[in-house]
């Protein structure tokens, strides 16, 4: 009697004959010679397919290794095939352009990444040549925004692959930090040449404030010489006296004196100002902030392009401030630019009344300087920004975008102090400079 295996069930004897029966190795009878050569057949083919199943996995560990270590570089990296459509397309990638990597793959580089449309004969060259090409500092945008980028092509030429790889670096920083320490010494160069100006202005000027106050004596004094002079002239003092005020000649000798007094003290001013201080020294804030504002009265581009005698100013300062130590120079350079950006920003706004508001605060282990406006203010994003190096909201060539973020250095690295922007409810700017107090001293 015989027995049927239909695929449900049966001893492992009975499997081994049908197995047996399958590859042609004979009946029942044959089993016993070939059965162990088929199970060590089985053993090795189960033991390739466990190193195939094993070295799958590793390959699939290591893609994904890979690819986590290309998607976390902060460069973009973006491979081509010879026709430029894309086979590879990391996160930076992603993020720069906005589209995901499923949608890049397999498109051509320029509908993807039209940046790239301008390297493309660069890219072809670099294939070509089989030669890296290396494009420094290209100009880009982004969100509107000038930025600057490395550019480096790689020709791929290994094991029969042809295509390349783009990197592309982000080197906008670099170039304002360069920007930067270009811009600080054309600015010391500047200062320096202010101050030598000063110098020599002053030579002039104390001629003309020295002839002035003689031209007063020798014209309206009644000293004896005069009378003498005018005696062997033939004329009278008293009769020279009415037709000097006829023509109103006492009155511009007052605006010559008055001018030159005022342009000593705008060159006073400026030497001071350019003088680089060594050590911190006791300050009067109060006085410091009056004559900072009086420098902003009489600067020259701001007297040219603002009428800063239409602000109108209102001061709060305390009593009985705290000692504080800084280096006058620096901190007046603060105040100065604080005062002409509210001037500047009420003056293009049109604001109806301007009012500049100065305060100097008393908050017990610090002093506070205010310099607000009610001018139209900025937005959320200016004011994320505001301190940055060379972020300006200015024309062309008004600004370097360098004043704030100067003024950011000076309060909080060369100071210890601290320095931050308030949008009051009612408009306007809240600029506030927090000074360290130095002791228990009152000044």
């Amino acid at each position: 009697m015989s027995e049927r295996f239909d695929g449900r069930g049966g001893n492992g004897r009975e499997d081994a004959d049908l197995r047996l029966k399958i590859v042609g190795l004979g009946g029942v009878s044959g089993r016993k010679s070939y059965y162990p050569e088929l199970q060590r057949k089985v053993r090795e083919l189960e033991r390739e397919i466990e190193e195939r199943r094993l070295a799958e996995d590793e390959l699939r560990r290591l893609r994904s290794y890979l690819e986590n270590v290309i998607d976390s570089m902060p460069s973009v990296l973006v491979a081509v095939d010879p026709d430029f459509n894309v086979t590879q397309w990391n996160r930076g990638a992603e993020v720069l352009t906005g589209v995901e990597e499923p949608n890049a793959l397999g498109r051509s580089l320029v509908s993807v990444f039209p940046e790239l449309e301008a390297q493309l004969d660069r890219i072809r060259q670099a294939l070509s040549d089989r030669e890296p090409r290396f494009m420094k500092k290209v100009p880009s945008s982004s969100e509107g925004e000038g930025r600057f980028e490395d550019i480096t092509v790689y020709p791929l030429i290994a094991n029969g692959l042809q295509g390349a790889v783009i990197r592309i670096d982000d080197v906008t920083e670099q170039v304002r930090l360069e920007e930067m320490m270009i811009q600080s010494e054309k600015m010391l160069s500047v200062g320096g040449l202010a101050a030598g100006m000063a110098h020599e202005i002053n030579n002039p000027l104390a001629g003309i404030l020295q002839s002035a106050a003689v031209l007063r004596n020798r014209l309206l004094s009644s000293m004896p010489a005069n009378e003498k002079a005018a005696a062997e002239s033939g004329i009278h003092m008293e009769g020279l006296r009415r037709y000097l005020d006829s023509r109103k000649i006492p009155s511009m000798l007052d605006a010559i004196q008055e001018s030159s007094e005022r342009a000593a003290g705008i060159v006073k001013e400026m030497l001071s100002f350019a003088r680089k201080g060594k050590d911190h020294l006791p300050c009067d804030l109060p006085s410091l902030m009056d004559r900072t504002l009086e420098l902003a009265k009489n600067d020259y581009d701001l007297k040219k392009k603002f009428d800063f005698r239409g602000i109108e100013i209102f001061k709060d300062y305390d009593d009985d401030l705290p000692e504080v130590k800084c280096e006058p120079g620096q901190i007046q350079q603060v105040l100065l630019n604080l005062m002409k950006n509210a001037s500047q920003a009420m003056w293009e706004a049109h604001v109806e009344r301007p009012e500049l508001y100065l305060s100097v605060l008393d908050r017990g282990d610090y002093v506070r300087l205010v310099v607000q406006d009610n001018g139209p203010g900025v937005s959320d994003e200016v004011a994320r920004r505001i301190f940055e190096p060379f972020f300006t909201t200015k024309k062309v060539g008004e600004g370097t975008g360098l004043g704030l973020s100067v003024s950011y250095f000076i309060v909080v690295e060369n100071h210890d102090g601290a320095m931050a922007l308030e949008r009051p409810d009612g408009g306007g700017c809240r600029f506030m400079v927090d000074l360290p107090a130095g002791g228990d001293e009152r000044v």
